[in-house]
């Protein structure tokens, strides 16, 4: 029997996972192929509702879906710990605490990335992040302790001019503009000369709307303004000057972790992992890299891809679809994905949206973005109450209030959190 085992329950990871087992179904029927994905968590975090739960519209349990209903006996929840790519094993710390080797066939790192806490001084200390769902679900308690607090002036930093910088600042002005618990300033931080860098030139006008949606709300924006170091009460910025805060959020780069044993693995600057044009690692016939950690050139531009889900997505597909190629003894095919859009949730329900690089803005905007996250979230099962609920929340912004005793994702929900709320980022 060959194994084929898959590190990490990302978007990447569960893309190939759900792509080997669709192309793969006779020869695991017949026992002659096992697939296994290793995952840290025992749940897929979702991101693309990252807005909605920062302003309150979902609770955060809208964002994880259970990893075992969709693996079945194909997950293990532990953390890898090491590789030995000669010999072709895996050291895996089991969620009871025991060590396992694990043999493998083909290998998939779908490992994703990380917060910058090693790139921002203080970050750790002083913080919060809205990527990894332990950090978030802290995130959330701690403004919910806000929403009841006393009535005093408080500051908020967002640091990162981009999609996840513009949509959570945005989401918390409108948080704290629906309660009465003092005023709360937000002032979003950008590295670039203008937000939202990856959308321009071409797409100037929904970035322009973004932009002013935010002056709008209050926001201030501080351009070409680099965070240089987080304090308990105050962000010091790379140019000397300081903003007060008494919350400081990071939506703003990433790290990538560096596994024992594979460092061997040819990686870019950054750190993330060189994959060839079918996703394989150079030299190596049975590593494969899908995701945030892997370094993968646009089909067209020969730029890097972006790392984020949808690409994340893709790449987990082609990966599968190569693995399961190669074991029936056909030649891995280029990666050739070539991008469908961006999008970000702005106050109000509404949004910008870029599709096959038509422009959207306002409640349209909204609208396709989310039909579209929902229908890539990896369980229909947890999506349909979602969209459900903020449908209703839709129509109570337009039309007036829904008839009452309707229930939200938080009470549909079957996750626990992961969680203590209560306590720090880090």
């Amino acid at each position: 029997m060959r194994r084929v085992v898959i590190l990490g329950g990302g978007y990447a990871g569960l893309h190939a996972f759900s792509a080997l087992r669709s192309r793969l179904r006779a020869s695991l029927a017949r026992n002659e192929v096992e697939l296994l994905l290793v995952s840290r968590d025992g749940y897929h975090t979702y991101h693309g509702w990252t807005g909605e739960v920062l302003n309150g519209d979902l609770p955060v349990n809208s964002t994880l879906t259970p990893l075992q209903p969709i693996l079945g006996l194909s997950f293990l929840q532990g953390e890898v710990v090491s590789a030995d790519l000669s010999g072709n094993t895996l050291t895996v710390v089991t969620e009871e605490g025991e060590h396992q080797e694990l043999a493998f066939d083909h290998l998939v790192i779908a490992a994703g990335s990380t917060d910058p806490f090693d790139r921002i001084p203080g970050l750790g200390e002083h913080g919060w992040c809205v990527k990894d769902t332990r950090d978030m679900q802290k995130l959330v308690g701690h403004l919910q302790s806000w929403d009841t607090a006393a009535t005093r002036t408080r500051n908020v930093v967002v640091v990162g001019g981009g999609l996840a910088g513009v949509e959570s600042a945005s989401a918390l002005a409108a948080r704290f503009g629906k309660n009465r618990a003092g005023k709360v300033n937000i002032h979003l931080v950008s590295s670039s000369e203008k937000l939202l860098p990856s959308l321009r030139p071409s797409f100037n006008h929904i970035a322009d709307t973004a932009t002013r949606t935010l002056t709008e709300q209050g926001v201030q924006l501080h351009h070409n303004a680099r965070a240089a170091e987080i304090f308990e009460d105050h962000v010091e910025l790379a140019d000397g000057k300081t903003l007060s805060a008494d919350l400081t959020i990071v939506a703003a780069g990433v790290s990538f972790r560096t596994l024992a044993g594979t460092q061997s693995l040819p990686r870019n600057a950054a750190g993330q992992i060189i994959a060839g044009n079918d996703l394989r690692v150079g030299g190596r016939d049975n590593i494969w890299v899908a995701g945030d950690i892997a370094a993968v050139s646009h089909p067209v531009t020969g730029e890097p891809c972006p790392a984020n889900a949808l690409w994340a997505m893709k790449q987990g597909d082609c990966v599968g679809s190569n693995i399961a190629r190669v074991l029936k003894g056909r030649p891995a095919k280029r990666f050739n994905f070539r991008g469908l859009g961006q999008s970000a949730g702005l106050a109000g329900q509404r949004g910008i949206t870029e599709l096959f690089t038509l422009q959207f803005t306002g409640r349209l905007a909204w609208v396709i973005r989310v039909l579209f996250f929902a229908w890539y979230m990896p369980s229909r099962r947890r999506a349909f109450p979602i969209v459900s609920h903020l449908s209703r929340q839709l129509w109570t912004a337009t039309i007036g209030p829904v008839f009452e005793g309707t229930r939200t994702p938080a009470q549909t929900a079957d996750v626990a959190p992961v969680a203590n709320l209560s306590s720090r980022a880090r």
